[in-house]
C-alpha cells in the first residue's frame, strides 16, 4: 500500500471543511458510505497561494434510482442527495472554500470503463483514468473507509491517452468560448497544458499544476516561457495587465500547440469540443 498524503499537510481550512463533510456524508449515509478522500490541487506541497477548489471522492453503496435521477431527489428535500448537497453548501460557507465532488456508485469504481455519477446517472467520470493513476500513486487524503488501492484498477496507458484527450477538448472549449481574457481560465489552459505534455513524455499524469509548469519551461521552446511565467503569477493572485495579456494571446495557440502533440484519440460528435 502506497503512503497517502497526511491530512496534517493540508491548509488549515479545506482539512477542517473536508473532516466536516465527511462527519456529514457518514452521518447521511451510515454503511454506504464505502470510503472518501481529499484529492487534487490541494494535495501538492506546491499548491496555489489562494485557496483552489477542493476536491473530494466518495464512493456510495446502494443509491437507489430516485436517487440516481436529480430531477427525483431534488424535489424532495429528505433525500440523501438533497441532504448531502446542502450540508456540503454549508460546509462550504462556513470555511470559505469551493468544493469539487465526485460521488460515485461503488458498483462501478472497480471496473475500467467510465464511472457514472451516484447521484446522476447519466454523467460520467471522464478524468477517471488520471484520477486512478494519481490515486495510486498515494497523491489522495484519506478521510474515511476503503483506501482507492482497495476499490481501483491501475489505468492502462489507452485510457490514460484517452482521458488526456478529452481533457484537451475540454481546453479548445474554453478557446472556442473566447475564455482567453480571464486570466485564471487561460492560467488553466495553460498549466494543464502543460500536464499533459508531461504525461506524454513521462507516462505518469501524477504532477501539480506548478511542477508541469516548470517541466515545461524546461522541455519546451522559448517562445512559450513568457506565458508559463504569466500563467504562475496568476496562479497564485499576482498577475498584473502585462501578464493577461501574454495569458490571452498565447492561450489559443499553446492549446493548438499541445493538441498538434496529441492527436484526437477518436471520432467527434459534430459541434463545438465537447465539455469533459
Amino acid at each position: 500500500m502506497t503512503n497517502a498524503v497526511s491530512i496534517d499537510a493540508l491548509p488549515e481550512a479545506a482539512a477542517a471543511a473536508g473532516l466536516r463533510l465527511r462527519d456529514a456524508l457518514a452521518d447521511i449515509l451510515g454503511d454506504d458510505l464505502v470510503g472518501a478522500w481529499i484529492h487534487g490541487g490541494t494535495t501538492f506541497p506546491d499548491r496555489s497561494a489562494r485557496a483552489g477548489d477542493l476536491d473530494i471522492c466518495a464512493v456510495i453503496a446502494c443509491a437507489d434510482s430516485s436517487e440516481r435521477t436529480p430531477r427525483a431527489w431534488r424535489a424532495d428535500p429528505a433525500s440523501r442527495p438533497s441532504r448531502i448537497y446542502a450540508a456540503q453548501a454549508a460546509i462550504a460557507g462556513d470555511y470559505g472554500v469551493d468544493f469539487d465532488t465526485s460521488y460515485l456508485p461503488a458498483e462501478e469504481v472497480g471496473l475500467r470503463r467510465l464511472p457514472s455519477r451516484a447521484f446522476e446517472r447519466n454523467s460520467r467520470e471522464s478524468a477517471w483514468a488520471v484520477y486512478r493513476a494519481h490515486w495510486l500513486a498515494g497523491q489522495y487524503v484519506h478521510l474515511h473507509g476503503h483506501r482507492p488501492d482497495e476499490l481501483v484498477v491501475p489505468p492502462t496507458a489507452a485510457e490514460l491517452r484517452r482521458a488526456l484527450d478529452r481533457e484537451l477538448e475540454h481546453l479548445e472549449r474554453h478557446v472556442v468560448e473566447g475564455d482567453a481574457g480571464d486570466p485564471y481560465e487561460a492560467t488553466y489552459a495553460i498549466w494543464n497544458g502543460c500536464r499533459i505534455l508531461h504525461t506524454l513524455a513521462t507516462g505518469s499524469p501524477v504532477i501539480s499544476k506548478r511542477s508541469a509548469g516548470a517541466w515545461a519551461l524546461e522541455h519546451l521552446p522559448e517562445r512559450w516561457h513568457a506565458a508559463i511565467h504569466a500563467a504562475g503569477r496568476a496562479y497564485d493572485g499576482g498577475a498584473g495587465a502585462e501578464d493577461a495579456e501574454v495569458l490571452r494571446t498565447t492561450m489559443a495557440p499553446f492549446v493548438d500547440m499541445v493538441r498538434q502533440r496529441l492527436p484526437a484519440s477518436g471520432r467527434r460528435p459534430p459541434g463545438p469540443p465537447r465539455w469533459s
